[in-house]
């Protein structure tokens, strides 16, 4: 039961950074350059990126 739960933790974790990530340059195409960066290194920080296959 316990693996369910951490396959399930990273699935979200990854949902969430790539959610950062696409708002973090919607942020940046706007002109809010601090926000935006923020927002992308958190994204990458949880794993956004495994997403678009960029670490495989």
């Amino acid at each position: 039961m316990p693996a369910v739960f951490a396959a399930a933790t990273v699935t979200v974790s990854i949902a969430i950074g790539v959610v950062c990530i696409i708002a973090g340059a919607v942020y940046m195409y706007r002109g809010r350059m601090l926000l935006g960066a923020v927002l992308l290194i958190i994204g990458i920080l949880l794993g956004g990126l495994s997403i678009f296959g960029v670490f495989d």
